[in-house]
């Protein structure tokens, strides 16, 4: 009797921990979506199949580039909401198909879209791993380290970035900006990367994309990572500050931290720009408001 109860014991403590996969959901407008641990399987089902097999079985691998012995394992960060997921991570999946990489070795999670869970998945497993961009394809070696990884689209294909990253070489992200922040971060202390906020700017004005800050500042602010966030939105304003969009971000920012006299600051920078900006004039009501 003993021994039965310690095994439905053992039963019930491995059910706990061991995390359902392929869990599909409803959102408001009726759109299914995945999110968790998933399947190729699963993605090639309806709704996701009409577009995994149409992007899978239409492109075109490049054998005679692809390497994938120095890989032992696969992780992709994706949504089923995302459009470059639903493009790249079905041609990823075929060329591995075609390399004969041992799929047991990949690891699909899809992540949340909505603000509060931005880019996140239902067990956080996403923690961790500096997920600003999807899909995200990180190729690990046999000790579990990351060896590089392809974020959102490929810089020159697929099957190059791969070999690229898998030889050693050096390879040119497409969000130089937010990878060398990630970087910095763990490099240096909040107060020490304020005092090098100048030479950042410096560093990095030959950015010409707005959104690439700013989609990183929100992953950090809905992961309540705070200090981090206000420092990259602080930068992308000390890069950007002829475009009333990044005021409006880091008014939007402040104002939910209730710091409503920084954030009337920013929205009023924004609107010294674009006087008749409809979303800055209506933060400024509101802000307003909510002061009085």
């Amino acid at each position: 009797m003993k021994t039965l109860s310690l095994i439905l014991l053992l039963f019930t403590a491995l059910s706990l921990f061991s995390q359902p996969i392929n869990r599909s959901f409803e959102g408001p407008k009726g759109r299914i979506t995945l999110l968790g641990e998933v399947s190729l399987a699963r993605l090639n089902e309806s709704p996701f199949g009409e577009w995994y097999e149409k992007n899978h079985d239409e492109y075109q691998v490049d054998e005679t580039t692809i390497d994938l012995s120095k890989a032992d394992s696969i992780t992709i960060f994706m949504g089923t909401w995302c459009g470059d997921s639903r493009r790249e991570v079905p041609r990823f999946a075929k060329i591995l198909e075609q390399s004969n990489f041992d799929l047991s070795k990949l690891k699909v999670l899809c992540l949340n879209t909505g603000f509060q869970n931005y880019k996140q998945a239902p067990e956080r497993e996403e923690r961790g791993a500096d997920i600003h961009r999807v899909p995200t394809f990180i190729l690990h070696d046999q000790t579990g380290e990351e060896i590089g990884r392809i974020v959102e689209e490929p810089v020159a294909s697929l099957e190059e970035d791969l070999n690229t990253i898998l030889n050693g070489s050096e390879y040119p992200t497409a969000y130089p900006i937010a990878q060398q922040l990630i970087k910095y971060f763990d490099e240096y202390s909040m107060k020490e990367l304020h005092k090098m906020k100048s030479k950042l700017v410096d560093e990095f004005e030959a950015g010409e994309n707005m959104y690439e800050l700013s989609t990183y500042g929100y992953v950090l602010w809905t992961s309540f990572q705070i200090p981090k966030a206000q420092f990259v939105f602080e930068l992308n304003v000390a890069l950007f500050p002829n475009e009333p969009t990044v005021h409006q971000t880091l008014a939007r920012f402040m104002n939910s931290l209730g710091k409503n006299k920084e954030a009337l600051a920013s929205v009023k920078k924004g609107l010294k720009i674009e006087p008749e900006n409809e979303f800055l004039l209506e933060m400024e009501t509101r802000i307003r408001s909510e002061v009085n």
